[in-house]
């Protein structure tokens, strides 16, 4: 059985102070009865043991590949809202994990006992085949944009309300520059400069009210899978919620291919995924002004990720090389295909 932890985490804490599990046997053991008593597989293991932000077991059951995680409770100001949705967007297209009712039919269960833990929403989905991106290409960029687009429209079409913890607006994120602005001071790697000449364009950046529909919250490249070339699902859906779509696309388009790397697209590669998402999904004319400060604080926000998980050097470097093309272009050459 692997045990990976990708930020860092120390596995035997995390897994005794959150979830109440003295070892990763006790874990492994907790899970196969889990589902042999909730969904009635009869032969499980447990393949991997993944601790990151919530924890989530790789299982094979019953000759099939599925996943068990735990997820936090407050981060939806009711769960009961989130799988209906999910299911709910899955009819309609996405390509999202299939979500296992339990035996009695209820979405997740909350099995934690004598233990105060936020992470006791723990549900079962089957296996999303294939691999995140790991060299961009025009087709897979195009295929990514198209399906955030989608993901989005279906949002804007959804009626029932998806309520996060989180309140996922361009004024929230603004509001907590200044803490951003703190958590960077004396990084390795990270050019203070570049940094300053950020802040000062986050600063410039007027607040609006921005188009809302269910987001995602973590669209980045490491949960969208291919296989062949061919979009084949996206994962750690979890977390969606109602909030502001242009947050969405600019993390998005500042992540890596890894949840603890770096920026990998070219300049060009952004504009053309930014065209092609516009060309799907149009942004408001308010969202295009915009623009420019949202991606930059998204760079600045994936600087701040990588410091915490230790990233590596060429992530940085390659991240600020990016951040540093989109401070040197004007608001209309970033637009300008539009």
């Amino acid at each position: 059985m692997q045990v990976l932890s990708p930020y860092g985490i120390d596995v035997l804490a995390e897994l005794k102070d959150i979830y109440g599990f003295n070892s990763v046997e006790a874990t492994a053991e907790f899970v196969i009865q889990h589902l042999q008593q909730q969904y009635q597989f009869q032969v499980v293991s447990v393949e991997a043991l993944h601790i990151s932000t919530g924890l989530a077991a790789k299982l094979k059951a019953d000759g099939e590949i599925y996943y068990l995680k735990f997820t936090s409770r407050e981060m939806h100001e009711n769960p009961d809202q989130l799988f209906p949705w999910l299911s709910y967007a899955r009819k309609k297209g996405i390509l999202l994990p299939e979500i296992i009712p339990t035996t009695n039919g209820s979405w997740y269960l909350s099995p934690l006992k004598d233990v105060e833990s936020d992470y006791d929403v723990v549900y079962v989905m089957r296996d999303i085949p294939g691999k995140p991106i790991e060299r961009a290409s025009k087709q897979l960029l195009q295929q990514y944009a198209e399906v955030m687009a989608q993901f989005h429209r279906i949002g804007f079409e959804y009626s029932h309300p998806v309520l996060g913890a989180d309140d996922w607006t361009w004024e929230s994120q603004w509001e907590d520059r200044h803490d951003l602005r703190n958590d960077l001071k004396d990084c390795p790697f990270i050019s203070q400069q570049l940094v300053s000449e950020s802040m000062r364009v986050i600063e410039e950046t007027e607040v609006y009210t921005l188009p809302q529909t269910i987001i995602h919250t973590d669209f980045r490249f490491c949960h969208v899978f291919f296989e062949d070339d061919s979009l084949s699902g996206i994962v750690d859906v979890d977390q969606s919620t109602q909030g502001e779509r242009l947050l969405d696309l600019c993390y998005g388009l500042a992540s890596g291919s890894s949840p603890e790397s770096g920026s990998f697209l070219t300049f060009e590669q952004l504009q053309n995924t930014l065209l092609m998402y516009h060309q799907c999904l149009p942004l408001s004319e308010l969202e295009q002004t915009v623009l420019k400060g949202v991606l930059v604080y998204a760079f600045v926000a994936t600087l701040n990720d990588l410091s915490q998980c230790n990233g590596t050097e060429q992530d940085f470097n390659m991240t600020q090389t990016l951040l540093h093309s989109i401070l040197k272009a004007s608001e209309k050459e970033l637009v300008s295909s539009f």
